[in-house]
């Protein structure tokens, strides 16, 4: 279809640095097909190489729980999006034919020491490969709040299921 517009890729991120205007098109897909965590609270992709990946939120309404501070599902779920990221990463080199097509990277494990909590700012979380293999995946990530302290740590273990 002539009307059809381009889709956003992962590869246009890295060439523009993550803009906001990569980003608008990228959350504009996932809400296209439905909508996600990602879309809803406008997490941000801001650094990503083969072992590293950097993700970031602004506090909002929709991401607190009752006291006024972010919902600890909101802190692990950044992280995680962060830890998916790098395994996609690790695919990409692992897998180095060309395709854009892989599996999702299925998390199986997590473990998660809440540390401390804010009630405003940005959160970030970096998250760092710690074993990449063919079937296995393994990352560390923390989340910090934009003065830098740390809110949480979680190791996250991914399945890569066999390519089809």
């Amino acid at each position: 279809m002539a009307d059809e517009k381009p889709r956003v890729t992962f590869e246009d991120g890295v060439a523009t640095g993550f803009d906001d205007t990569w980003h608008d098109a990228w959350w504009g897909q996932m809400e296209e097909g439905g909508g996600n965590v990602i879309a809803q609270y406008k997490m941000r992709m801001v650094e990503s190489n083969d072992e590293h990946v950097v993700m970031s939120m602004d506090y909002q309404p929709g991401a607190r729980q009752g006291t006024g501070v972010y919902a600890a599902g909101i802190l692990i779920q950044l992280a995680d999006v962060a830890a998916t990221s790098v395994c996609f990463n690790h695919m990409r080199k692992i897998f180095p034919d060309g395709t854009t097509e892989f599996p999702f990277p299925l998390a199986v494990q997590m473990s998660t020491n809440l540390l401390r909590n804010t009630d405003h700012g940005k959160i970030i979380a970096e998250s760092k490969l710690t074993h990449g293999g063919r079937m296995m995946i393994v990352c560390d990530s923390t989340v910090r709040d934009e003065d830098g302290r740390l809110l949480m740590t979680l190791t996250t273990t991914h399945l890569i299921p066999p390519r089809r």
